[in-house]
C-alpha cells in the first residue's frame, strides 16, 4: 500500500476539525490518514451532522475539553503535538507529506511554544536553512522573501542570498509543478519601483544586481516591476510567479484572487509540506459553513508533489 498523506487538525476550537471531516466525507485522494482528536471530531460531526468513520484517525486525545471559538493553551498544545506528530512521522517515511490546518499563533504562544507559525517550526524541526514560504493558485502564484517580520525591517532583511535562495526554490518548484521553466517576476520594493532612485535606492543597490545574478543562471525573471501595476491580468497571464518582498506584497493580490483556493507550501524541506492559506477562523468555527476548498486544493498538489 502507498505511504500515506497526513492531515493535521489544526487548532480544536478554530474551524480545522470541521474542514477535516468535510474533506473526509468525500476525500480527493485515497490513502489520508488525520491526526487529531477522535472524541472532539467525533463531536464536532454529531453537532454538524457530518458522516464521520475513524479508520483514518491517528488519535491524540485532548487532555480536557475546550470551548469553540476561543484561545486557550489547551488548544494551542494540542494543536502543535499533532503538528510534532505528523512532522515526525514524514521524516521517519511514515508518511509521503503533511497537510496542515490552520493554528492560532496566540494559542501557542499561551502554551510555550514560540514559534510565529508552522513554517518557522517546520524549518527549525527539519533544520532547512534554505526554504521558502510559497502561496499557490490557479489565478496567482507568490512567494515571499520576508514573512511574518514588520514592514519596517523589510529593507534591511532583503540580502542577496536570502533573494537568490528564494527564487531559486521557486524556480525548481514551479517548473516541476507547471512542466516547463518557470517564469517568474518580482514586484519592486518601492512606489514605482524607486523611479530610478526618486522614491528609494534599494531598487538599484541591491534588487536589479540579485535579479541580473538570477538571470545569469539560467532563471527567467522579470523587474524589478512597479508594485501598483504588477499584477495586473496582462501581466499575470506571462507569469507563473512572483517573488515578493514582504507579507502583504504577496498575500494581499493572492487572497483577492483566491480566497479560499490559495495553498501554502513550504519550499527547501526534506518533506512536502502544504497547508491552507487561510486561518483559525474563530468566528465561524462550529457552525458548519467553513470553505473546504483550500484544504481539498492543499490535499491534491500534496499528492502531486510526493508523486512527481
Amino acid at each position: 500500500m502507498p505511504t500515506p498523506l497526513v492531515i493535521t487538525q489544526g487548532d480544536p476550537a478554530g474551524i480545522g476539525p470541521e474542514l477535516v471531516l468535510k474533506l473526509l466525507a468525500n476525500p480527493p485522494c485515497p490513502n489520508l490518514k488525520v491526526i487529531g482528536c477522535g472524541n472532539h471530531l467525533s463531536q464536532i460531526a454529531s453537532q454538524l451532522q457530518i458522516p464521520f468513520a475513524d479508520d483514518h484517525l491517528i488519535d491524540l486525545p485532548l487532555p480536557e475539553s475546550i470551548k469553540i471559538g476561543e484561545i486557550s493553551p489547551v488548544a494551542g498544545e494540542h494543536s502543535f503535538a499533532c503538528l510534532e506528530a505528523a512532522v515526525e512521522g514524514a521524516m521517519d517515511g511514515a508518511f509521503s507529506g503533511v497537510i496542515t490546518n490552520p493554528i492560532h499563533k496566540e494559542a501557542w504562544y499561551r502554551a510555550g511554544k514560540f514559534y510565529p507559525g508552522h513554517t518557522e517550526y517546520l524549518v527549525e524541526k527539519t533544520s532547512s536553512p534554505d526554504h521558502a514560504m510559497m502561496l499557490t493558485s490557479d489565478e496567482i502564484t507568490c512567494s515571499l522573501v520576508t514573512t511574518h517580520v514588520s514592514l519596517a525591517s523589510v529593507p534591511e532583511l532583503l540580502e542577496e542570498k536570502r533573494m537568490l535562495e528564494v527564487i531559486t526554490l521557486t524556480h525548481k518548484a514551479i517548473s516541476t509543478i507547471k512542466g516547463h521553466p518557470a517564469r517568474l517576476a518580482m514586484p519592486g520594493l518601492n512606489p514605482h519601483a524607486g523611479e530610478g532612485g526618486l522614491f528609494g535606492s534599494e531598487e538599484i543597490e541591491f534588487i536589479i544586481p540579485v535579479l541580473e545574478k538570477a538571470r545569469s543562471r539560467g532563471i527567467d525573471i522579470i523587474g524589478p516591476l512597479s508594485p501598483d501595476t504588477a499584477f495586473l491580468p496582462a501581466i499575470r497571464q506571462n507569469i507563473d510567479a512572483y517573488i515578493c518582498l514582504y507579507h502583504d506584497q504577496g498575500l494581499i493580490p493572492l487572497k483577492t484572487l483566491a480566497f479560499d483556493l490559495g495553498v501554502n507550501v513550504t519550499l527547501g524541506l526534506p518533506i512536502v509540506r502544504t497547508s491552507v492559506d487561510h486561518g483559525t477562523a474563530f468566528d465561524i468555527a462550529g457552525k458548519g459553513i467553513a470553505s473546504v476548498s483550500s484544504l481539498i486544493e492543499a490535499t491534491k498538489l500534496a499528492q502531486k508533489l510526493t508523486a512527481s
